[in-house]
């Protein structure tokens, strides 16, 4: 690489999502991401950015500030090394916690140079970052449903189904379950039965005052969890829930003390990782958290473009058959079908992220 050129470079791209993507409060019909690329005369590697608005600590303006701030010679080091753990600590280092998208971009692309360097892929270079003992295969995935037409939302499970899909996520609220969202409920138990796993989000929009009453509706359709019931929930008023909840946008700002105790507490089910509001880092220190209080961790997406979700797929494929990833659907189908067979993400052999091989 001649001596002017930089060593990181940042390009922005617009996504349309070909289904709105839709939580209690709030609805995204297309993505903007920031793909960013390293490179010297050795090799070259990509990751991606992509925070989203209203739901992300940090901005894509923030990000890509951060990003072109690395001083070159840092970033020159860093090209240098030759372990992941290495490259997740100086990634850490060079990325304010702040800023996870950032650094979720940042260890994915010195992750992406390393494993085409050494002609492995991603997944295979996290698992030696995890005290795993289960042997890497196939993880099944949990799809979204896109919570439209009742009708529609029936078809688009009977068709993921039919696949091999065996665990649906469904948004409810706010302030407490819909009715629609009752009957929704009610409709798909009846016709899927309780050969699949049901998961509920309602993204911190539940009424405290009718909590209870609430999760007791909620029980009568057994999911596996609730995600996020209230904002800033106690382990106190979660205690006596007659079903399941599990911890995702408040891993973002509960410290270690918090995170500590409502993540040990029995009701809590599962840590749902989203890497680009994390980081990888943090996601593998929380994986292993998990792992210790006996909960799922669960891999997850924010409709990233390809590199972000492969990077997120290769997350979870590292840590091994267990819960389903939420990863279904992605910003793009056409670009990560290798991945993906059935209800089932796949362990790639192609080096990086595998994105252009």
């Amino acid at each position: 690489m001649p001596p002017a050129e930089r060593a990181l470079r940042c390009v922005r791209q617009q996504l349309e999502l070909a289904v709105p993507l839709r939580n209690a409060r709030q609805q995204w019909c297309s993505r903007s991401t920031l793909i960013v690329e390293i490179a010297d005369q050795n090799g070259l590697g990509s990751g991606e950015a992509a925070p989203l608005p209203g739901y992300s600590r940090d901005t894509l303006d923030e990000a890509e500030r951060a990003l072109l701030a690395i001083p070159r010679v840092a970033l020159q080091r860093a090209l240098q090394l030759s372990h992941p753990a290495q490259l997740l600590q100086t990634a850490e280092s060079l990325i304010a916690p702040e800023l996870p998208s950032a650094r979720f971009a940042l260890e994915t692309a010195l992750l992406d140079r390393l494993g085409r360097q050494r002609r492995r892929p991603v997944w295979s270079l996290l698992r030696e970052l995890l005290p795993l003992g289960t042997e890497p295969g196939p993880v099944p995935l949990c799809v979204l449903l896109s919570g439209g037409e009742p009708a529609a939302v029936l078809g688009e499970a009977a068709r993921h189904y039919a696949l091999g899909v065996r665990c649906f996520k469904l948004k409810i609220g706010p302030d407490r379950l819909q009715p629609e969202q009752a009957r929704l409920l009610a409709r798909l138990r009846a016709e899927l039965g309780g050969q699949v796993q049901l998961r509920l989000d309602a993204n911190q929009s539940l009424l405290r005052s009718e909590l209870a009453g609430t999760f007791e509706l909620l029980s009568g359709f057994q999911p596996e969890f609730v995600e996020e019931p209230l904002a800033e929930a106690r382990a106190a008023e979660l205690a006596q829930l007659p079903c399941g909840w599990a911890l995702d946008e408040s891993l973002q700002r509960l410290d270690a003390s918090q995170l500590e105790i409502l993540a040990s507490a029995p009701g809590c089910r599962a840590l749902v990782l989203k890497p680009t509001c994390l980081g990888l880092s943090r996601c593998i220190s929380l994986a292993a958290q998990a792992s210790a209080q006996n909960k799922a961790a669960v891999v997850s997406h924010s409709f990233e473009g390809p590199l972000g979700w492969r990077a997120c797929a290769a997350l979870a494929i590292a840590l091994g058959p267990g819960a389903a990833a939420g990863l279904w659907p992605p910003a793009r189908e056409d670009s990560i079908t290798d991945l993906v067979a059935g209800g089932w993400l796949q362990p790639s052999p192609r080096p990086g992220l595998g994105a252009d091989a």
